[in-house]
């Protein structure tokens, strides 16, 4: 497939080590403005204009990947809808993960864009299938969560980043679902090193007593939002957390996998 032509920076250039916290904000409010001053009814990746709402026109949408069959613990891809070896073999602590779309162009882009440096019309088209990922989930005939809980940063990193990238996605998810966003029930408590080049055990090594649960979720349903699953490592630790403080359940909602 001849990939389209799309105005989202591979690669923008991200904050400098002073350009954090409040600046760090400040530039993201002043870039969220821009952009819907100068492209108020236009593709956020190809700048045609929209036939109609939305954040991204259907020739755009139709190049994101969707992810067929996936294993209904982890997202990853598979032949059929059934669970995958390493599932089956280790039971994943969420009931269910949901990650629509694969971490490929040109979602991929998008997605680096907006965590690296808080691209406006990278966060609107996020929020955007955000909103789809939850009406597809408003309509999967299980009861709905009582709570939606973004992927907490460590305050390290939210200090370094200025902003925790899940927020707005699961704000958009708990607006979609008509369920309250609870953002301090649980707290990531250490600052873990990057997992990027980090095998499924190591991941789970190094997440082990990461998160700390601040609430009584006793008989709660909790839906865990992120932006990117490779594993599933940090939202299985975050639901062992979550189970531990009596949560009965805790699904998972991600826009990508990995």
């Amino acid at each position: 497939m001849q990939k389209r032509k799309h105005t989202i920076m591979a690669h923008p250039p991200s904050a400098t080590p002073g350009q954090t916290g409040e600046r760090s904000g400040a530039l993201r409010a002043l870039s969220a403005w821009a952009a819907r001053a100068l492209y108020p009814d236009h593709c956020g990746l190809c700048l045609a204009p929209l036939p109609e709402g939305g954040a991204i026109c259907p020739a755009c949408r139709k190049d994101l990947v969707r992810v067929e069959a996936p294993c209904p613990g982890c997202a990853a891809p598979l032949p059929a809808t059934v669970a995958c070896p390493a599932c089956q073999r280790r039971p994943p602590a969420v009931d269910a993960l949901r990650a629509p779309w694969a971490y490929a162009w040109p979602l991929d882009r998008v997605l680096l864009a907006y965590k690296r440096s808080g691209h406006a019309r990278a966060e609107r088209i996020l929020v955007d299938l955000a909103a789809q990922a939850a009406r597809e989930r408003r309509d999967v005939p299980t009861p709905l969560p009582t709570r939606v809980v973004p992927v907490p940063l460590h305050p390290s990193r939210l200090r370094e980043r200025g902003f925790n990238q899940c927020e707005p996605l699961a704000r958009c998810v708990a607006e979609v679902l008509g369920l309250p966003l609870d953002t301090a029930c649980v707290r990531r408590v250490r600052a873990t090193p990057s997992q990027q080049t980090l095998s499924g055990p190591q991941r789970r090594r190094n997440l082990r007593d990461a998160f700390a649960v601040n609430a009584e979720l006793a008989g709660e349903r909790v839906l865990l939002v992120d932006d990117v699953v490779t594993t599933g490592a940090t939202l299985d630790a975050l639901a062992r957390a979550l189970r531990a403080a009596g949560a009965a359940s805790v699904e998972g909602l991600a826009l990508a996998r990995a």
